[in-house]
């Protein structure tokens, strides 16, 4: 008699939960999204699995497979066993999934008029269709402790000590199955995307300029400033990754982000991202209200330019450097100064060109593909020469600033100063040529912070600039 295994799909199958992935799609991509969600949900978890299973269409060729489970599976398959796959989701992605891997020979899933095939319910429904055959089951936690015990044999894909244990009292032949993973917390960081907080870090620039660095209160404003605009970009940033899972799990990189990858879960991550974007706009607040609204402001700006504006040609370009500029006025706010002319004419040209490097790095790495963004190959030049040319200016809009009353009135001795021309002259060159080279591999603030050549170039500037506020004093 052949073997029968019944699979389990949801976190045996594939590292995620497909109810949760409609439920978040449905609720970010229609306005009333959550209203309904929550109404289907208080309806009971048939109605919700097929009201969303009707409305959110979900690309089960993209989905998080597990590699391990698939290989097993498949070589059984090849010595005669049947294959079923037995799950609480929703009967129209079963059958997708089913469809698509063409390794099962039935589907046991939630259908509309239910009942939920979850637990005991699943166990029952394996039984009335398999008979008297005796049966093997593959799954992965404590909801499928009920289905083990009414089979004859168990697969256990992923499954947690206290669970193991339980099983081991079932007395039943048990095949334990370990999938690669990444640990929970190294994901963590990864999704928080910890290394882009380094663009925040121009929050501290207005703290510099202003000679406010030695006063505890200025500083202390700033350290939150920071942290406030870290935790909401990195909120950002989770948000933005629940939205696009199925456009990143299409690109040959992104695909390996912790939330498209199902190594976060989408539960986890929703309640981490609200919590961050909390926690932000109070650390904001604390500051002053200003600081509130500016945060607020950048949150609006950040996802217009992430949703339609960063596939605008040249507005992309000219908004990034405006979001730049927005964290020095922000940082500005923070400490209760009022940003020069000369600070904000440097920042806006200065990170104008930093973001053409960006698109002329993006359209370098596009190869034979040849756009990128909206951009072109044949745009590359122009893109080289604005980025160039703005980067140009601002260091020309640093050498007026120095023959300025400004600069006699800031500094002790501000012709100090002009040792960071030819140290600014430097770092644009060196960051244009890495990008024509096809190193630019980073953001170019990113680049700044973990190149050891530009950290050496940022430490000369310091010293420059302690110099001159310093000396004479």
């Amino acid at each position: 008699m052949p073997e029968t295994i019944a699979v389990d799909l949801d976190g045996t199958l594939i590292r995620g939960d497909l109810l949760w992935e409609a439920a978040i799609r449905h609720t970010l991509r229609t306005p009333l999204g959550a209203v309904r969600v929550a109404w289907w949900a208080l309806k009971g978890p048939v109605t919700l699995k097929t009201r969303l299973a009707e409305r959110v269409p979900l690309t089960t060729t993209l989905l998080p497979y597990k590699k391990e489970v698939l290989d097993e599976l498949e070589t059984r398959k090849s010595n005669g066993a049947e294959l079923v796959l037995a799950t609480a989701a929703a009967s129209r992605y079963a059958h997708h999934v089913a469809e698509h891997l063409g390794i099962f020979d039935s589907v046991i899933a939630t259908e509309s008029g239910g009942p939920n095939q979850k637990s005991s319910q699943k166990a029952a429904s394996i039984q009335q269709q398999q008979g008297e055959r005796p049966w093997t089951y593959a799954g992965d936690s404590e909801a499928d402790l009920d289905v083990w015990r009414a089979s004859a044999g168990a697969i256990a894909v992923d499954t947690t000590p206290a669970v193991n244990r339980r099983l081991a009292l079932l007395g039943i032949p048990t095949t334990h199955l370990t999938t690669s993973r990444v640990s929970l917390g190294r994901a963590w960081v990864k999704q928080l995307r910890v290394h882009q907080w380094a663009k925040n870090l121009l929050v501290f620039v207005p703290l510099l300029t202003s000679h406010e660095l030695i006063d505890g209160s200025s500083l202390l404003h700033s350290v939150l400033a920071f942290t406030a605009f870290s935790l909401m970009a990195s909120a950002v940033y989770i948000w933005n990754d629940l939205a696009d899972l199925d456009a990143d799990r299409a690109h040959p990189s992104k695909r390996n982000r912790p939330i498209a990858a199902g190594v976060i879960p989408i539960p986890q991550a929703a309640v981490v991202g609200v919590l961050l974007a909390i926690g932000a706009l109070a650390i904001a607040a604390s500051v002053n209200l200003l600081l509130l609204v500016t945060l607020i402001a950048y949150v609006v700006a950040t996802n217009l330019y992430s949703l339609w504006l960063k596939r605008k040609p040249m507005i992309d370009v000219t908004v990034l450097a405006l979001l730049y500029t927005w964290r020095l006025v922000a940082g500005c706010i923070a400490i209760s100064v009022v940003p020069t002319v000369w600070l904000l004419a440097f920042s806006v040209f200065f990170f104008f060109g930093l973001a053409l490097i960006k698109r002329y790095a993006e359209l370098y790495q596009s190869g034979s593909i040849g756009r990128a963004r909206g951009y072109g190959r044949d745009d590359s030049d122009l893109v080289m020469a604005l980025g160039v040319a703005s980067n140009l200016i601002a260091i020309l809009v640093f050498i007026l600033y120095l023959d300025s009353s400004g600069s006699f009135a800031e500094y002790a001795i501000p012709q100090l100063l002009w040792i960071a021309v030819p140290l600014l002259l430097y770092w644009v060159a060196r960051a244009w040529l890495v990008t024509i080279r096809g190193e630019m591999h980073d953001d170019p603030l990113v680049y700044a912070v973990r190149s050891p050549i530009s950290l050496l170039v940022i430490g000369l500037l310091a010293l420059v600039w302690l110099g001159a506020t310093l000396i004479g004093n």
